[in-house]
């Protein structure tokens, strides 16, 4: 038997929280490879940490308040991950943070204190934890939220590339990268979103990025074998293409990338609102089979009674138009799907379906655990658990999309000539059709009452 030091499985056969004896143990995890299933273990590229022999993490954001995404991504890492298979405690340290906005309903002090976590001033102290070399051995950044800006285009203006330059700059200074985990979009313009990628690059970044999304269950669990024939597809959504249209890019991007001979790049973007919408599916220019498909697979919130086009007052949709002929589609339907996320594509002649399940029926919202236990993966072993090129398209796609609907026209994207394939990536997702378990509640555990907001509290 190996010892327990050397046992490369021994911080996830061991996990349990204490403060919670109803949560069970994890004895393992899914990896999305191919659909095939294998056991995370921490590999032989575990960064220098601390005594504990965790890795050491500054954790970053611009706000920290209940259900903000720093408090559905952070706040477990913390205390704990609710998974399908019972809770995880988590591979990785947080030891530093930097709240860039504390406002009156701020928790992430008041968790930092109670983690003894210090909580910098700045963003380059968190990272050198007040000294003048980089420290940590892994960032985390979480850019949604805070009060900012709108541009003229209706986008709101996250610092995403101003916080990730000063992150940046910390490497750099220090002659040394370790993991980098930035939510969503590299930044609300295309511009900016080249520069991080081309900055992240040079300095040699082990980085990932992008929305929860690809992490979420899959009712049926649908995974294109890589390889796929793939002429077509559609991703469904709902609200704003600023607010939510990037999380429907990425369900589309995460399954067309699988495709024959991978992802080839982005010739152009078209972005459609009102009847030119309706227009799109009477042309064939978007698939109405390939629409009724997705829309036919939304169980989680049902979607409302009468015609599709009677109930949604503004529809919006953005055509991708791929270098190797490959059209794909999103569309925000609003009234009808009512919080309900969907994919469907023509695959190997065949129209396939499933909807993407985002459960926000209770306050755990496990849809961020898949996504934690991703960045944890990629903070434990530094390697990322998709291609960041994934997330480049995805964040320069959804604003070109807002610039072709404000313009009324479609926009070329030659800087998007970007090929990757997926193959050799692993990442890990639930394999039930829907949340189970511990991904269903108790939550939180003993102590961490206040970050169940009031109107969860009511239900129960």
């Amino acid at each position: 038997m190996k010892s327990e030091k050397n046992n490369p499985r021994r911080g996830f056969i061991k996990k349990s929280l204490i403060t919670a004896a109803s949560l069970t143990i994890v004895p393992g995890f899914i990896f999305g490879k191919n659909g095939n299933i294998g056991p995370i273990t921490k590999g032989s590229a575990q960064m220098s940490s601390g005594e504990d022999g965790l890795p050491r993490i500054a954790f970053i954001c611009n706000t920290y308040w209940n259900l903000a995404h720093p408090d559905v991504i952070g706040t477990r890492l913390f205390i704990g991950i609710p998974t399908d298979d019972g809770m995880v405690k988590p591979d990785i340290k947080i030891v530093s943070m930097h709240i860039a906005q504390i406002g009156a309903n701020d928790t992430g002090v008041r968790i930092a204190k109670m983690n003894g976590v210090t909580l910098y001033p700045t963003i380059a102290d968190a990272l050198t934890l007040g000294g003048d070399k980089l420290a940590v051995d892994g960032v985390i950044y979480v850019g949604e939220h805070g009060d900012y800006q709108y541009n003229r285009l209706g986008e709101k203006m996250y610092p995403r590339m101003n916080t990730l330059e000063q992150i940046f700059s910390v490497f750099d200074a220090s002659n040394k990268s370790v993991p980098l985990y930035t939510d969503k979009a590299f930044s609300y313009s295309w511009l900016d979103s080249m520069w991080v990628y081309n900055r992240g690059k040079e300095l040699n970044v082990p980085m990932m990025a992008g929305s929860s999304a690809p992490y979420w269950w899959r009712d049926p669990n649908l995974v294109h074998p890589i390889g796929t024939k793939i002429t077509e597809a559609v991703a469904i959504g709902y609200a704003s293409l600023d607010a939510y249209g990037f999380h429907v890019v990425e369900i589309l991007q995460c399954m067309v990338e699988r495709r024959a001979g991978g992802e080839t790049g982005v010739a152009s973007v078209e972005g459609l609102k009102g009847k030119d919408v309706w227009a799109a599916m009477d042309s064939g220019k978007i698939s109405q089979e390939l629409v009724d498909a997705a829309l036919d697979k939304i169980q989680f919130q049902k979607k409302s009674t009468g015609s599709l086009r009677e109930v949604v007052k503004m529809p919006l949709a953005v055509i991708v138009h791929y270098n190797d002929g490959t059209r794909g589609a999103c569309l925000m339907l609003d009234e009808y799907v009512n919080q309900g996320w969907a994919y469907a594509a023509k695959a190997d002649g065949k129209t396939v379906a499933t909807e993407f399940v985002y459960d926000q029926t209770t306050a755990v919202y496990a849809a961020f655990s898949y996504l934690d236990l991703n960045i944890e993966k990629l903070m434990v072993t530094g390697k990322p658990p998709v291609p960041i090129e994934r997330n480049l398209l995805t964040s320069c796609v959804i604003d070109m999309a807002i610039r072709s609907t404000d313009e009324g026209k479609i926009k070329k994207t030659p800087f998007l000539n970007i090929e990757y394939n997926v193959k050799g990536y692993e990442s890990i997702r639930p394999t039930n059709t829907r949340a189970t378990g511990q991904s269903l509640g108790p939550w939180p555990p003993k102590g961490y009452e206040f970050i169940i907001p009031d109107h969860f509290k009511k239900k129960s």
